[in-house]
């Protein structure tokens, strides 16, 4: 799979692409429709079915296998505050497929602006304007209350997709503080491209082929207060950039 020429590639990104609409514009009528009904009281539930149902599908019809390393020692219960680097426009799916249990992601409000996928984001996600102090701090607000209510959270902690040559870009804060002010433990994916089905430099290219989730943690935030963001937050990031360089190395 990995000399697929970029002719190939671009007509296989199509696919996915059609694939994913196809199934998001069935779901999402169905979403809003049952949200309408039963209020926002079912928005985990259906988050759940794009976890254990939505996600492999898609990940099938692409020839996309995901390989879970140590995700058998992950609980599967409880609060958590999971995190991952973010290079590909298809990690949310890999993220979630790959995830024990189901988690509200934080999402740049920005993606409601896509077709459908975007009305789905707005019903089920947590949004954020990063450029407006107020909706950053309603959106965190929105996290804490989440964790307190029991339900977990997924967030990319570089805030958006990594374009650059570092496999991991800094981390903002948001993740870390949430997890301390909540008390509850984080869990790190690091996900790794072992064949050449995407290039963060041609969005549109994409390949079958395997991906690699690595799984850390869970590290506690018992005892820990809002001065320990720094050193909390560079130490998961550490363990993530050292996670990734040894599956690029292969030991």
């Amino acid at each position: 799979m990995k000399y697929i020429t970029a002719p190939l590639k671009v007509l296989w990104a199509v696919w996915g692409i059609i694939v994913f609409m196809v199934a998001v514009s069935i779901l999402t009528p169905i979403f809003l429709l049952l949200i309408l009904l039963f209020g926002k009281k079912i928005r985990y539930a259906l988050v759940a079915v794009n976890y254990d149902f939505l996600t492999p599908f898609l990940l099938f019809m692409t020839g996309i296998w995901v390989k879970k390393i140590n995700r058998e020692h992950m609980p599967d219960k409880a609060a958590h505050v999971y995190i991952s680097n973010h290079r590909s426009m298809l990690d949310i799916i890999v993220n979630a497929y790959a995830n024990k249990q189901a988690a509200f992601f934080l999402a740049k409000k920005s993606v409601t602006k896509f077709p459908v996928f975007g009305m789905m984001v707005k019903a089920l996600g947590i949004l954020v304007d990063r450029a407006d102090e107020a909706s950053r701090r309603k959106s965190y607000d929105n996290m804490i209350n989440t964790l307190r209510e029991g339900y977990s959270l997924f967030i990319y902690p570089e805030g958006t997709r990594n374009r650059s040559t570092n496999p991991i870009n800094p981390f903002f804060d948001g993740a870390f503080r949430a997890a301390i002010e909540a008390q509850v433990p984080v869990i790190s994916q690091t996900v790794v491209f072992v064949t050449d089905r995407y290039s963060p430099d041609h969005p549109f290219f994409l390949s079958p082929g395997k991906v690699e989730v690595y799984f850390d943690g869970p590290f506690p935030t018992q005892g820990l207060s809002t001065k320990d963001v720094g050193p909390f937050k560079e130490m998961i990031r550490a363990r993530m950039a050292a996670t990734y360089s040894k599956a690029i190395s292969g030991n």
